[in-house]
């Protein structure tokens, strides 16, 4: 298992990720609602995957092997990206990429059980780091006085599980089930939800909007082409804490972007988010290196 690629993959879809939630809740503030947003990211997402499918193998690379696999990850796919998006509406970004991280926590938990993969010491190590700055980072949030706030918290830790669930479905598909398959079904199923509240509100947006609509969605295509392929390459354990590199993202373009200055909790609980995912990157360089025969 080529597990560098595999991060190197996974490190690819988080920036691309973080950039995307950045325009669409750029997009919210505008005017712009997330169902907008997304209707037109996934229509795109469609056309091009069917493009890309017909040029690799023909269309019928997208038939799939196992209905019921892709339903469970384009369901809980869906659900994690509009919780997702709704959260940012109502948070500040870093905030709401940090309580996302619990994701990972899930992810571990629930790989060991279901996927039979084994969770090592250090792993564990990482995760108790990353979940306990992100517990540091949240705290400010769960005040119930403050009801926008909290909203926003629901949906971003609703998001992480739902999240944590299509990793898992994802994980399971990866060795059966094309890339570009797997891409499609969550596009169209995101799309025809999308689109039940986007045709009820279209407000037309400017030139400028649009053109935020459509790096948008590029950048979410391309998010979601790096996620699946990342995990060809490695273990759902192995590129969980990853997620938190996001966070350095995250803090820059919000306060560069959106003028919002971090408060202390991020400041205490982010070096402790992003030493899990470098402990993750150490432990899996050093594992890959005695795997590898040095050359005589």
């Amino acid at each position: 298992m080529d597990a560098v690629r595999g991060i190197v993959l996974r490190l690819g879809a988080v920036a691309a990720s973080t950039c995307m939630a950045a325009c669409v809740k750029y997009l919210a503030e505008d005017g712009i609602p997330i169902s907008q947003s997304i209707f037109v990211r996934c229509a795109i997402s469609v056309a091009v995957l069917a493009v890309l499918a017909q040029r690799t193998a023909g269309l019928h690379l997208l038939v799939a092997r196992n209905w019921r696999s892709h339903a469970w990850r384009s369901l809980s796919g869906t659900v994690g990206l509009f919780t997702w998006f709704g959260s940012l509406t109502l948070l500040p970004l870093a905030d709401a990429t940090a309580i996302v991280f619990t994701s990972p926590l899930f992810v571990t938990l629930l790989a060991g059980l279901s996927l039979g993969e084994r969770v090592r010491r250090h792993h564990w190590l990482a995760l108790a780091l990353g979940f306990g700055g992100v517990m540091i980072m949240i705290g400010p949030h769960l005040s119930l006085d403050v009801e926008r706030s909290s909203l926003g918290v629901l949906l971003a830790l609703t998001s992480a599980i739902a999240a944590a669930m299509a990793m898992l479905f994802l994980r399971g598909m990866s060795s059966h089930e094309h890339p570009l398959t797997i891409t499609f079904y969550f596009s169209l199923t995101t799309l025809v939800c999308a689109a039940l509240g986007a045709l009820g509100h279209w407000p037309m947006p400017t030139a400028s909007q649009w053109l935020l609509i459509l790096l948008g969605s590029v950048l979410g295509l391309l998010f979601q082409l790096l996620l699946t392929h990342s995990y060809r390459h490695a273990s759902a354990t192995t590129l969980a804490s990853l997620e938190y590199t996001s966070m350095i993202m995250a803090v820059l373009i919000g306060y560069l972007v959106f003028g919002e200055v971090p408060g202390i909790a991020i400041w205490i609980g982010a070096p402790l988010v992003i030493q899990a995912g470098l402990l993750i990157l150490w432990y899996e360089y050093r594992a890959q290196a005695r795997s590898t025969p040095s050359a005589r």
